[in-house]
């Protein structure tokens, strides 16, 4: 191979990284989940977890065969993290002046253990594969954490300038009003853990500036995957008889090896950056099938690395189902409409914060303990913070894996989340004696499941007077939280939505 070859190969392959990288980000803004059925690790860890197939999820096989072709072309060509990763190495370059070290050969184990971690552990039924998924990871920092931020700083910068006098304020006017018509959000979405989850994506970057790649040498699940598959690829790097020897193909390798030495082609990410600079055009690539040991990957885990990985599998997939939130029957969270009962949520849901990036009220929120520690970012409701609309049912269309089952709009408006339940030590028309109508003004089922009874009571300033009083009609009822969001106590609402008959209460395990 040229170098000019090799330099069109790696052209084309930035503009591979910089297409897939917006074509993600355009289907996350528009809600689709069409970039997940590609992960065969989500295909993988749901099958171990569940027992099912989504026969959706059998497009994952594409890059599977091409893997088994090309090699790991996906971690090098497609995924959208690792587009940032390779950024972040190549940021750190330019702005240490200096090359960034690639990460020890011992290290580059750690990611298979991390999959074997998983893989046991999704047998067990905790299914904790979205934490580390770089789909599922990117997903949720960006729905939860990044376009949060970046709407409130676009805002901040478009808004105070559009104020301004002068030629700035004449061409950041129109850019506002653009920019509020189709990008800004028309309110601020908050999330909790916004912060945390936003830093620890954004600490995983910066390790690219200590390491190359770092999250995809070291820690990626996915990766790993790709890994074992392209042991068995095709096509491998070669040097050709007129190699000098002189190892510089290793200078900008990702995993610190080369075609001349230590070539491991379960690490190899296709980048050709190795045949961009050998000075002697020695690398060359090679389509074979790959029957002889001589000719596979070395993958060298060792004997107590794996029994480790097990082991720690099984205990930490089994500590869920011991502890005593199996046995708990009572549960004071409340998952979105369309949800399955809970243990197979749990085994089915991959944190992608999809539906919180859906969301138009902003009343899903990343779970934090409520649910368990292998509940968390797992989606639940916050009617503090927003509520259910009606006419809504977005959240049941985008998720992936159907731990939110898709529901129709007529099917949504009858999915029962939950119950409202009135605080009588705090609504008005109890502790204080007077009428208040707005959670019943605002209760958007036909019938209304808030109702009034008049009776006669001791108001707050000692004079007997007649009120209508509230009361919730239960099976009416459905559980989308407007009535606690807009009640208008400021210290804590007089009624809030509880779990009582939820519609997959007496399945909760």
């Amino acid at each position: 191979m040229t170098r000019s070859t090799a330099r069109s190969l790696r052209a084309l392959r930035l503009l591979s990284q910089v297409a897939f990288l917006i074509i993600f980000f355009v289907l996350l803004v528009i809600g689709s989940r069409l970039f997940f059925y590609f992960d065969p690790l989500l295909f993988l860890m749901n099958f171990l977890a569940t027992g099912t197939v989504l026969k959706i999820f059998l497009l994952s096989l594409i890059p599977v065969g091409l893997t088994l072709v090309f090699g790991r072309f996906f971690c090098g060509w497609v995924c959208p993290l690792g587009t940032l990763h390779q950024f972040f190495t190549w940021l750190g370059i330019r702005a240490r002046k200096k090359k960034i070290a690639p990460v020890p050969h011992r290290a580059l184990r750690v990611k298979y253990v991390v999959l074997i971690l998983l893989v046991m552990m999704a047998l067990m039924g905790t299914h904790l594969v979205g934490w580390l998924d770089p789909l599922s990871l990117l997903t949720r920092s960006t729905a939860v954490s990044l376009a949060p931020a970046a709407n409130h700083g676009l805002n901040q910068v478009l808004k105070g300038g559009a104020e301004e006098d002068g030629v700035t304020a004449t061409v950041l006017k129109p850019a506002y009003r653009l920019a509020r018509r189709h990008l800004l959000t028309a309110e601020q979405r908050a999330f909790a853990q916004s912060a945390a989850i936003g830093l620890i994506l954004l600490l995983i970057l910066a390790l690219n500036l200590w390491r190359r790649r770092f999250y995809c040498n070291t820690l990626c699940p996915l990766g790993a995957l790709y890994g074992l598959i392209s042991r068995f690829s095709l096509m491998r790097l070669k040097t050709r008889n007129h190699c000098k020897s002189c190892n510089v193909c290793a200078a900008h390798c990702t995993y610190g090896g080369s075609p001349y030495k230590d070539y491991r082609k379960a690490d190899c990410l296709v980048c050709f950056n190795c045949a961009v600079d050998c000075p002697h055009d020695a690398v060359a690539t090679e389509f074979t099938l790959p029957v002889a040991a001589r000719k596979r990957t070395p993958l060298d885990l060792g004997r107590r690395r794996v029994l480790g990985g097990v082991v720690a599998g099984l205990v930490a997939g089994t500590l869920p189902a011991v502890g005593p939130r199996a046995r708990r029957k009572i549960h004071g969270f409340i998952r979105p409409p369309g949800a399955v009962k809970e243990k197979e949520f749990l085994e089915k849901c991959v944190r992608c914060g999809q539906c919180m990036q859906v969301c138009p009220t902003n009343v899903i929120q990343p779970a934090v303990l409520e649910t368990g520690v292998d509940g968390l970012w797992t989606p639940v409701l916050r009617p503090d913070l927003g509520y259910c609309e009606y006419e809504c049912n977005r959240c049941t269309q985008v998720c992936p894996t159907r731990a939110l089952e898709p529901l129709n709009l007529k099917e949504k408006k009858e999915f029962k989340i939950g119950t409202a339940v009135i605080d009588r030590n705090r609504c008005y028309t109890y502790a204080d004696g007077y009428n208040c109508a707005v959670c019943e003004e605002h209760c958007p089922v036909p019938e209304k499941a808030i109702h009034f009874r008049e009776v006669e009571l001791w108001n707050f300033e000692g004079r007997l007077v007649k009120v209508n009083q509230i009361y919730v009609v239960p099976d009416l009822c459905i559980g989308c939280g407007i009535c606690q969001n807009v009640c208008p106590r400021s210290d804590a609402p007089a009624i809030f939505v509880s779990a009582e008959e939820e519609q997959r209460e007496f399945s909760y395990y």
